[in-house]
């Protein structure tokens, strides 16, 4: 059954029977698959050795799993055998119909051959009687001019006969062109038909104990690489009739293969479990610390360093949570899967493929937020609580308002019953426009620093609407007691000394123009090395 290739793969005989099989269910995970085959094989009393086909080249051996699903029977071992074997580019058919096709272009080439040839040839003939004819007439006498309009007549004849031998020489000889190039062609067909190229396939070998001549279903469970998935979202915000907001997420798996085998109606699940993620944890090494003396003007002075610093925050500081706490990273630790609704065709053609897992429609707030520092426009910010039974995983969005395309965005892990925020666009009937002014003032006694700053935020609605929106300004925020900073209060302003963001609730007329004013100082010690802002 089996045979030795280079003394340590084992390959499959040609001579053996080899059992189809058909993949019944499909489990994709970040890097890899697990697929689930069954095979209906005829067995006899005792040991059988099976050869089941239908396996990817790349599957991982000790992956392997081979049980009986139906019937009485046993399996006692299994293992992976691969082939190589030359397959021709058509079949014998296919190869039959192109001979046949090459030998008829080839008595079409012969035929306008002879075409030519008598073409030629009537052409050669006509050229020669057309030649006597002018020798015969130069030796008439001229007192035989009374005939004159005869002889004009016999000349033209034999001029259109001439001509017309000629198209058809031309002619004969383009068809003998064509039927060349047709020849050409068909034998181009031909050998490319009959190249081979190496196949690589896998069977597996599993022996098989049953007391009695019976047909048994055999499951064969394995990983393959070159398969996996990520999940992606589609997000329509529309507003309903009784004016409140509506959020529909649409949840896809998109998946690639390219395994070599192809899933056809399959049983699909996607799992966010990690299998080839280490089991045993690392080992902790020795962390030793140190200490040196600071030089003197380390001693003197303290040196500021101006950094941006990202507030991570388990949930929103807005929006409605539905649980009381927010359950572990990611999946808590839990592996996931979410099945297909329906059996799905996966092929192995390496282009991805969507799969619709689920659809959640969610009641939301929209709002307009603005952040003139970064961006000149205002943004539409949707924010919801999630409350489907399974979590929302993070991914690509795409965000949909109204009906049109709005943009991407991506979305980070949402547990259930928190809420979460996604922006949809901008809004084109808002414009901002940001001006900075700044002063530095140095102690004359005590060398003492003042840096006066105001920020001025111009708010224009182009639209014939009037427009709420929220415009976040930030702040410097001290970690050290040498530095100062306060904020002048202003009308309509929010400020949040933890995070130094200033906000403004702005309702602009329609066509009209809003301006804000945030004003705040910074005050330090001589002994701090201020950077510059």
């Amino acid at each position: 059954m089996t045979e030795k290739l280079d003394g340590q793969i084992e390959a499959v005989s040609p001579a053996a029977v080899v059992h189809p099989s058909r993949a019944v269910r499909v489990t994709l995970f970040e890097d890899r698959a697990e697929v689930m085959r069954h095979a209906q094989v005829p067995v006899l009393a005792g040991m059988n050795t099976l050869v089941i086909g239908g396996v990817a080249t790349m599957v991982h051996d000790p992956s392997l799993s081979v049980i009986v699903a139906g019937g009485e029977g046993r399996v006692v071992s299994t293992k992976v055998l691969r082939r190589v074997r030359e397959v021709a580019a058509a079949s014998a058919a296919q190869i039959k119909q192109i001979e046949s096709e090459q030998r008829a272009s080839v008595q079409k080439r012969l035929a306008a051959e002879r075409a030519l040839e008598l073409a030629n040839t009537h052409e050669g003939r006509v050229l020669a009687l057309l030649h006597a004819w002018t020798s015969a007439l130069q030796r008439v006498p001229r007192a035989a001019g009374t005939r004159l309009a005869e002889w004009q007549g016999s000349y033209e004849d034999l001029s259109r006969a001439h001509e017309q031998a000629l198209d058809d020489a031309i002619s004969a000889q383009r068809q003998l062109q064509e039927a060349r190039n047709a020849e050409t062609l068909a034998g181009q067909r031909l050998t490319q038909a009959r190249q081979t190229s190496p196949r690589f396939e896998a069977v597996v070998e599993c022996q098989v104990l049953s007391d009695a001549p019976r047909s048994l279903l055999v499951e064969l469970t394995y990983r393959t690489p070159c398969a996996l998935w990520r999940p992606e979202h589609l997000c329509r915000v529309t507003m309903g009739a009784d004016g409140q907001a509506q959020l529909a997420v649409t949840t896809w798996a998109t998946a690639w293969q390219k395994t070599g085998e192809d899933w056809t109606h399959v049983a699909l699940r996607f799992s966010t479990a990690r299998p080839a993620q280490a089991a045993t944890p690392p080992l902790l090494e020795e962390d030793n610390l140190r200490l040196r003396k600071k030089t003197d003007q380390e001693r003197r002075m303290v040196q500021v360093e101006l950094r941006d610093q990202a507030i991570a925050s388990a949930r929103l500081a807005r929006g409605q949570a539905a649980t009381e706490e927010m359950p572990g990273v990611d999946d808590g630790g839990e592996p996931l899967t979410f099945p297909a609704p329906a059996p799905h065709t996966l092929l192995a053609t390496g282009l991805p493929e969507r799969v619709e897992l689920m659809t959640q429609v969610l009641p939301c707030e929209v709002e307009r937020v603005a952040y003139p520092e970064r961006s000149g426009s205002a943004f539409l910010r949707v924010t919801a609580t999630w409350t489907g039974t399974r979590p929302l995983l993070a991914g690509p969005v795409h965000a949909v308002r109204e009906g049109e395309l709005t943009g991407r965005g991506r979305v980070g892990y949402v547990a259930p019953g928190e809420p979460f925020e996604l922006g949809f666009g901008v809004d084109g009937g808002l414009r901002l426009r940001r001006k900075v002014e700044e002063s530095r003032d140095v102690g004359a006694l005590i060398g003492g620093q003042k840096i006066s700053r105001v920020v001025k935020v111009y708010v224009s609605n182009l639209s014939g609407d009037r427009r709420r929106m929220t415009v976040v300004e930030r702040v410097p925020v001290s970690e050290v007691s040498e530095i100062d900073v306060r904020v002048t209060p202003t009308s309509g302003m929010h400020f949040d000394s933890k995070d130094g963001f200033a906000r403004f609730d702005v309702e602009v007329e329609p066509r009209g123009t809003r301006e804000l004013v945030l004003n705040y100082r910074i005050e330090a010690a001589s002994k701090v090395l201020l950077p510059s802002m």
